[in-house]
């Protein structure tokens, strides 16, 4: 039987070496990842609180610590896969000077799409299970392709500013590389993914104004 103590970092008693807070992260994150696979597999319309709970191996109990409901849990998984694009996309464009603008674009589509072929359960969730479920997941939905827009944005123009026309610029790009990658998936992504960067990359140039 494991040992219990008390937490010296006030974060509950302790067992096996973990604080009661680091054990509810730690099964909010295996939650979160038996989300995004689950979403992925089967949609999240189709999926119960029980069906996620089943594949994170714990009760729905631990599930009402984290979460209010399955559209927090969604909106959970979303974020998580969206941390996973963004480090994704600059990850490949570090080995590229600054200067580097258009290799650096292409390096980051091309691991853009690449992480969507390549986990297609995360792929699912970014680009397909966001859509109708309510206001806040809408807007959830928005923040996170607006932030992978303003990465692409801020690599073709480091210097751009966030005005309202940018804003709209971005979301442009961002609606239009989406809708690139649903049919893509759809299809199986049968095309290559260096054609896909090629019928892509047209869509980034209106990240740019004109006088840029």
């Amino acid at each position: 039987m494991a040992k219990a103590t008390t937490s010296a970092t006030g974060q509950g008693r302790t067992y096996g070496g973990q604080s009661s807070g680091e054990r509810r992260a730690e099964r909010q994150e295996r939650l979160i990842r038996a989300a995004v696979d689950t979403y992925g597999e089967q949609g999240y319309r189709r999926t119960t609180v029980a069906d996620v709970c089943r594949a994170a191996g714990l009760t729905p109990r631990y599930f009402y610590e984290s979460f209010a409901n399955s559209e927090a849990l969604l909106i959970a998984a979303y974020e998580a896969v969206t941390r996973i694009a963004l480090e994704t996309v600059q990850a490949a464009a570090s080995g590229l000077g600054e200067t580097e603008r258009e290799a650096r674009l292409e390096a980051m589509l091309r691991g853009y799409y690449t992480l969507l072929r390549e986990k297609p359960a995360a792929a699912r969730v970014f680009v397909t299970e966001m859509s109708g479920i309510s206001a806040a997941v809408d807007a959830a939905f928005e923040r996170g392709l607006a932030e992978f827009a303003r990465v692409l944005a801020l690599t073709l123009d480091p210097d751009g500013r966030k005005t309202g026309a940018n804003v709209l610029r971005e979301t442009g790009a961002m609606h239009g590389l989406l809708a690139i990658a649903r049919i893509w998936i759809a299809h199986g992504c049968n095309e290559p993914v260096a054609e896909v960067v090629a019928i892509a990359k047209p869509f980034c140039r209106i990240l740019v104004s004109q006088d840029a």
